[in-house]
């Protein structure tokens, strides 16, 4: 035991992050009878990704009665697809239901986890050091910011901002504003924008899919159903999931042409011509590649937004940013009072963001620079014990809710803390784990996010695609209902 530790402060876990991820581990802790757990967030306040991203237009691209958890359904979601401060507020009644609000600590950044004589030891950014028995990391993915590598980008003289890390003081309205991206932030942006701005240039690098929203609000009538009659909310829910899983999982398991994905790109080309009123405008809008290899969009006025005198779309590559503007590849110079930079987000770096340190003194960056980013079931790693992922690896998907997965995750999780107590620690073995990865892998190559249809941020520097998980949502639910023992090494605490 380290001479380091006081006793009296260990917690039994450590939490980090507060949003979806953290509040379903601190949820899952307390319903089984573990009290002394801490969450902890750099943020000011509850939410994670819906804390962050408030920029206009934010909301979510799964219907809202599958993006919440399934042992807490909320029957008054104003619409099929719930905007950013609903989800947020979401979020805190769930924190506040479950009476795990006192556990939370915010503006609490964390530096480091170091595993010292089989105890963790935090350490945030103010010194402070917190020791624990177990650590589960629920940072979730979109939360560090992503900027173009773009000469030039210190010398804009306007207001700047990413669409993370939005500035409300910021007034919009009669400036010209550039809106560099045009994926999932900007399409939901745009249209709130063209509606103040004086101008609005959408710099476009890679046309993305992009199918109808058909969103709307539920009407009195369905909440009061919803919440009436018994089991309704958990049927819908269960429609919703399915249609993910098999509707869209078929279109992007397989990386070979099939008639249905064939019929769903048809369609969505469909509507981007009928969405758009200037031809030429259409056809830079139609991607070349296969549906599913980027991330299919969906929203329900981008295009219609950029029918509107004011607003421009710029497909030729940016050269520079100068101080009055953006300079593209044609020698044009597109004049802008703000720079909105809505590129995404970090994906491999929110996983590296906190330095973690195993009892063999190497990081967690280190040990995945040596190869990949070995992870058993995107939550456990060799080398590591007592340490657990709620999205680690390759656990993402576009078919289904996120909150699904984490829920799945949590599961084992669970059951890795129940098994291990204060004692003992819990790892997975190499070659487990290393069968894992290279299955996933494997799996992966044969589908459309795999077999090099397309560039998209799925996929690291190396070639490798360490974000999606190949398989079904129903398939990763079952894989993640039970601990295999036999996968994993559990050891007493030195």
């Amino acid at each position: 035991m380290s001479q380091t530790a006081n006793m009296s402060d260990i917690l039994d876990v450590l939490v980090v992050g507060a949003g979806f991820g953290g509040i379903c581990a601190g949820i899952k802790l307390r319903e089984a009878g573990i009290d002394n757990f801490g969450i902890y967030d750099k943020a000011a306040g509850i939410g994670g990704t819906w804390w962050h991203n408030t920029y206009p237009g934010a909301a979510c691209d799964i219907e809202s009665h599958l993006y919440c958890y399934s042992f807490e359904p909320n029957p008054d979601w104003s619409r099929k697809y719930s905007p950013q401060p609903e989800i947020q507020a979401y979020i805190e009644h769930c924190a506040n239901k479950y009476g795990i609000r006192d556990q939370i600590h915010l503006q609490r950044e964390i530096r480091q986890h170091a595993l010292v004589d089989g105890l963790w030891r935090t350490t945030f950014a103010d010194g402070q050091v917190q020791w624990s028995r177990h650590i589960i990391f629920a940072t979730g993915g979109l939360h560090v910011p992503a900027f173009p590598d773009i000469p030039g980008t210190s010398d804009f003289q306007g207001t700047s901002m990413h669409s993370a890390e939005w500035d409300h003081t910021v007034d919009f309205s009669k400036s010209r504003v550039a809106v560099i991206g045009s994926a999932a932030s900007a399409i939901q942006l745009v249209p709130e924008l063209a509606k103040v701005a004086a101008h609005v240039d959408v710099y476009q690098r890679t046309p993305n899919y992009i199918a109808a929203r058909n969103d709307f609000a539920y009407p009195g009538w369905m909440k009061k159903l919803f919440a009436n009659v018994p089991g309704l909310t958990w049927l819908y829910r269960q429609c919703l999931f399915y249609k993910g899983d098999l509707g869209i999982y078929p279109i992007v398991k397989t990386s070979k042409e099939t008639r249905r994905r064939t019929a769903m790109q048809n369609m969505v080309k469909s509507h981007i011509r009928s969405s758009v009123d200037d031809t030429e405008m259409a056809e830079q809008l139609i991607p070349d590649y296969p549906m599913g290899c980027k991330r299919i969009l969906i929203a329900d006025n981008f295009y219609s937004s950029l029918n509107r005198d004011n607003v421009a779309l710029v497909t030729e590559g940016i050269q520079a940013i100068t101080a009055e503007g953006v300079n593209t590849n044609d020698n044009r110079h597109h004049p802008a009072d703000i720079i909105v930079y809505a590129t995404g987000f970090d994906m491999e770096k929110h996983l590296v963001a906190i330095e973690v340190i195993g009892a063999d003194g190497k990081t967690l960056e280190e040990r995945w620079d040596e190869g990949r980013p070995d992870v058993y079931k995107g939550g456990f790693i060799p080398g590591l014990p007592n340490f657990y992922m709620t999205t680690g690896p390759n656990t993402g998907t576009g078919t289904t809710s996120v909150v699904g997965m984490i829920e799945a995750q949590m599961k084992l999780i669970m059951q890795a803390i129940d098994l291990t107590g204060n004692n003992q620690l819990i790892e997975p073995t190499t070659s487990a784990c290393s069968a894992y990865v290279d299955d996933i892998r494997n799996a992966l190559r044969g589908t459309v996010w795999g077999a090099g249809a397309c560039k998209s941020w799925y996929v690291n520097d190396k070639g490798e695609n360490d974000t999606l998980y190949p398989y079904s949502a129903s398939t990763f639910r079952r894989d993640h209902e039970t601990l295999q023992l036999d996968d994993f090494s559990l050891y007493a605490r030195s």
